[in-house]
């Protein structure tokens, strides 16, 4: 038995490009990602109905049989299917099945991985013979070895038959060679044992189509996206342009971009990675290749030219005297064409080559300036193989459909030298614009009235920031298509936590068991049991879903925990055991914090730090020293009285010192000790003045509650708790004339104690009291003083008789004026307990 499918030709019309052959000299026609969802006037000059690129793949996933099958082109690297081009059975009782299946229809680089069914195949013999296959689980078998071979053909131009198809398959001869067609012969010894379900599926992953690269006048394999479009273009099987028509210098341009590393995992920033067939319309297929750099193409003055999504500085300037006509602007765009969150899916080895999700981008600024109603965007990348690459185009597509102004206007024949996707500086005085950056999305040259040679163009405004490297820490879940065996049940995993209730005003003991599996999808529910270590009876606690279990009013002793998967079919797994677990949530002190760090934006000072694990976490606090090495608590002032838990962030006016932060629990226990870092005074910007108004050690200015002891600065009477005390400087600071500044007050408050320094006296509870016994008489950890600062204003001559603002509390800050004046209040929550300043200076700084 024999059957022989043709080989359909490479040839695919270029007159299924709708709009190619009506574009005429001094028009830019786009296409790209950007234009099938920004630029959608553009696109459609192109074809009336475009349609957003399908990650549904274009190509053949499993192998195809048929009479007249499109050869398959692959860009970059793919898992796929193939045509079946020959099937013959030889040999006694058609012992041997030969099979031919064409992958693609051109060379390849190589066939990097082939997969019988769901099992790779990791051994081949000399002779093709297929000796050890690794299944889905990691497991490797040899099942195959005498029963499949397999040789393989990478579709040279010079390729020759396969020799061992020549000589035992009479119908295969020497002119059998499939030139510039990558295939696998497959030969099958029939048992049936071996193969139950008849012939298996033979796919593989492939490196694929080697493209001319003008930067190095090589044709070598690349995923580089702008070198593939090119091919693509220049090739029969696309649109068999003349490579005299394609603008190599944006080519090389454009791949050079798609080669850089970016900063999120150093990973290329534009790949390009897919299949399709020469079936595929060809704007189709462009659409799909140009998503994976998220670029444009366009055809004007004859050449075909291509741009990446990057940022691009502006070169060209244009206000008021290049205009050639009115400015018509558009601010905001229709509801239809508005969207606040994308999503859409990719495949590549990060999900097995399953189509899958990949993560969500959304913003919560558009999302509120939408009235919170999201609108969403489905963008499918089909040639993107990584989830990281599909979030940076997806955030750049979003960002760019959220820069909503559009300008339409004539330009005089300087605009000649701009193109599409060039970004231009706009200045037009009647809008407030002063080199306002846009993009150019549309551009026409030709005879208005008067025969006059005029410049349509269309911008749209840009912003560098679209183009930024942002990742937000969105996960997601991959697609899982492995199918296991219905008896066999997957482990599950135990964590358990002592956690503190309190109901119906009783404290608790409560124990939070949680269940968890890598293979939830397999498992209908689950069982749970426990009891004490020492006891031998286990407790039946709950039957139910995977997740969260709280048994409730437990007595402060260790406990045992078992759990137990059953899937759909009632079969029970084994127990998964968590022995000798002390059950105590009252005990201790939440942990200190950790991974305390920051970073400098303009003049704002961002912190963040880890999340302090315990369950019973209220919130953090952080306090301020100027000292920059051996800072204290005690001796600090308090930037931030609550961060309330989840939060691990905050910001503050930038200044240098040490920042301490403490966790809290819920009953208001702090952790042991505080965690301190530094940011360095040159982290500061630098001012060309400097104006310094110096209080110490006389401190002369108006005191309320206030004195001077020796050379410091402290409460009067601090006999009670929550005493306080202001102290207004002795004479303000004059810029000369108004203006923004950078005002800030340094000091070094210190703790000091009037008391007898009695036991007794100690603050708070003695349970409650940090550090360790041998150390509780001292106060580094003690947070009873604060000194907050206040800074008023004036834009009046303050020798003279100014209006000055009210008072207002400030860390640190811009603020607008000429003359500025200073004042501090002192505050202790503890008796006898002041805050001490010896060193007081307020400082303003300006350009």
């Amino acid at each position: 038995m024999v059957i022989i499918s043709s080989i359909a030709s490479f040839g695919a019309s270029v007159a299924g490009f709708i709009g190619l052959g009506t574009v005429g000299f001094g028009t830019q026609v786009v296409l790209g990602l950007g234009a099938q969802i920004a630029l959608g006037a553009a696109i459609r000059a192109l074809t009336p109905k475009p349609q957003l690129p399908s990650v549904a793949p274009r190509g053949y996933t499993v192998n195809q049989r048929g009479s007249a099958l499109d050869h398959q082109i692959i860009y970059g690297r793919a898992k796929v299917g193939g045509a079946v081009v020959f099937t013959s059975t030889t040999g006694t009782n058609n012992k041997f099945l030969h099979q031919v299946v064409a992958y693609a229809g051109h060379e390849i680089e190589e066939f990097e991985d082939i997969y019988i069914n769901d099992a790779r195949v990791t051994g081949i013999d000399g002779s093709g013979n297929v000796t050890q296959v690794t299944l889905p689980d990691g497991s490797t078998s040899g099942r195959y070895n005498g029963y499949i071979r397999i040789k393989q053909h990478l579709g040279s131009p010079t390729q020759t038959a396969d020799t061992d198809l020549v000589s035992e398959v009479p119908e295969w001869t020497t002119q059998h060679r499939l030139q510039e067609i990558a295939y696998l012969y497959i030969r099958y010894a029939f048992d049936a044992d071996i193969f139950p379900n008849g012939v298996p599926e033979v796919t593989t992953t492939i490196k694929g189509k080697k493209v001319y690269d003008p930067r190095t006048d090589t044709t070598v394999w690349s995923d580089n996206p702008a070198l593939c479009i090119r091919d693509y273009l220049t090739n029969g099987y696309g649109l068999d342009e003349e490579t005299a028509n394609i603008d190599d210098t944006l080519v090389e341009a454009a791949a050079d971009v798609c080669d850089q590393t970016n900063t999120v995992a150093s990973t290329t920033r534009y790949t390009c990675n897919g299949n399709f067939t020469t079936g595929t319309a060809p704007v189709e297929v462009l659409q799909d290749l140009l998503s994976s750099m998220g670029g444009t193409l366009w055809y004007a003055q004859g050449e075909w030219r291509m741009k990446p999504a990057y940022w691009v500085a502006p070169t060209l300037e244009f206000t008021e005297d290049d205009l050639r006509s009115s400015v018509a602007v558009k601010t905001r765009h229709s509801r239809r064409d508005n969207f606040n969150t994308i999503r859409g899916t990719f495949r590549g080895d990060e999900t097995d080559w399953q189509i899958t999700d990949y993560p969500e981008v959304t913003n919560a600024a558009f999302l509120s300036a939408d009235n919170g109603q999201e609108s969403v965007a489905d963008i499918e990348l089909p040639f993107t193989d990584n989830s990281i690459e599909a979030r940076r185009l997806s955030r750049i597509t979003l960002e760019r459909n959220r820069q909503q102004l559009t300008v339409s206007a004539s330009f005089g024949l300087r605009a000649f030298q701009a193109q599409i996707g060039d970004v231009i500086q706009l200045s037009l005085s009647r809008f407030g614009w002063s080199q306002k950056e846009f993009e150019v999305v549309g551009w026409t040259f030709g005879l208005a009235e008067g025969l006059d040679l005029q410049v349509q163009m269309t911008l749209r405004e840009i912003s560098e920031n679209v183009f930024d490297e942002v990742d937000d820490g969105v996960v997601y879940e991959r697609d899982n298509t492995t199918l296991l065996s219905p008896f066999e049940v997957p482990a599950v995993g135990i964590s358990l936590t002592s956690v503190a209730r309190v109901i119906r005003e009783k404290a608790l003991n409560s124990l939070d068991v949680t269940v968890t599996s890598s293979s939830s999808e397999r498992i209908d529910h689950v069982e749970v049991e426990y009891k004490l270590s020492s006891a031998s009876d286990w407790i039946r606690f709950s039957t139910g879903q995977l997740g969260r279990y709280e048994i409730l009013d437990l007595e402060p002793d260790n406990y045992d925990v078992r759990a137990r998967a059953v899937n759909t079919f009632g079969i029970k797994g084994e127990y998964t055991v968590s022995e000798d677990f002390k059950v105590d949530a009252f005990a201790g002190p939440p942990a200190n914090v950790t991974n305390f760090s920051f970073e400098v934006v303009d003049n704002t000072l961002n912190l963040s730090w880890d999340a302090v694990p315990d369950l019973d976490l209220s919130h953090y606090k952080l306090r301020y020293s100027i000292a920059q090495s051996s800072a204290a608590w005690s001796d600090a002032t308090t930037a931030q009285e609550k961060v309330s838990r989840p939060g691990t962030n905050t910001s503050f006016p930038l200044r240098s010192g040490s920042y301490m932060i403490k966790s809290y629990d819920k009953g208001g226990i702090p952790s042991n000790d505080y965690t301190t870092l530094v940011v360095p005074t040159t982290y500061l910007p630098s001012y060309t003045t400097t104006l310094t108004q110096t209080e110490d050690s006389t401190f002369s200015g108006s005191k309320t509650g206030v004195s001077v002891v020796s050379s410091g600065l402290r409460l009067t009477s601090p006999v009670s708790a929550n005493t306080t005390g202001t102290y207004e400087f002795s004479n303000y600071i004059d810029t000369s004339s108004s203006r923004i500044v950078w005002a800030r007050i340094e000091s070094n408050p210190a703790r000091v104690d009037d008391s007898a320094g009695l036991f007794d006296d100690l603050p708070g509870l003695f349970d409650s009291l940090p550090g360790l016994f041998d150390s509780l008489g001292s106060d580094s950890q003690i947070d009873d003083t604060n000194v907050l600062f206040y800074i008023a204003t004036t834009e009046d001559d303050p020798a003279g008789s100014p209006t000055w603002s009210d008072w207002k509390q400030f860390r640190a800050g811009n603020f607008y004026g000429r003359a500025f004046k200073f004042k501090i209040e002192l505050k202790t929550t503890s008796d006898n307990i002041s805050p001490n300043i010896t060193s007081l200076d307020a400082i303003v700084e300006y350009n």
